[in-house]
């Protein structure tokens, strides 16, 4: 089976069934459309697509985003993962919910803000490495920004909070 039939078939899987790992998604389109794939495969097609995994009161699964979409992609990730951001010298630390963290640093290297040498994510934290720790408080503004948080200050350190809503912790 070919790429855009697999993917096809993947996009089908989801909106019919809430599957919560990769795993889940390989036995699904092995069990209707007997297509065999591997994580990486499956990996790469859950990026390909756009689809992250969503989280609510029944627990976390993977979809699509739905509603109406910002400009970008990257800019409506980060409005609905990102929960609190933090310099610290030249390092910035957002947080997400659980299993968030991949989608959101894949945004920002996607973002390609200059100032940012690199990211790494856990799972529900993103570290970003960025030049000076002046540069790092202008990165958390960006992306306070972005992600529509409220630019409070906590501790000597930028941090988000939702507008009218918790700070996550």
């Amino acid at each position: 089976m070919d790429k855009s039939a697999r993917q096809q078939a993947l996009l089908e899987v989801i909106h019919q069934e809430r599957l919560s790992t990769q795993a889940e998604l390989c036995a699904a389109l092995a069990a209707r459309y007997g297509i065999t794939c591997d994580q990486g495969t499956i990996s790469r097609d859950i990026k390909e697509l756009g689809l992250v995994r969503l989280t609510d009161a029944g627990g976390s699964y993977y979809g699509r985003p739905v509603g109406s979409l910002p400009s970008s992609n990257e800019a409506f990730l980060l409005s609905r993962l990102v929960r609190r951001v933090a310099d610290a010298g030249n390092l910035v630390v957002v947080h997400t919910d659980a299993a968030n963290a991949h989608p959101v640093a894949e945004a920002l290297d996607r973002l390609a803000f200059p100032e940012v040498v690199g990211t790494v994510a856990g799972d529900n934290t993103v570290l970003v490495v960025v030049k000076t720790a002046g540069k790092a408080r202008r990165v958390v503004e960006r992306i306070v920004a972005i992600a529509g948080l409220d630019g409070g200050r906590h501790n000597g350190n930028r941090s988000g909070r939702r507008k009218g809503g918790k700070s996550g912790k």
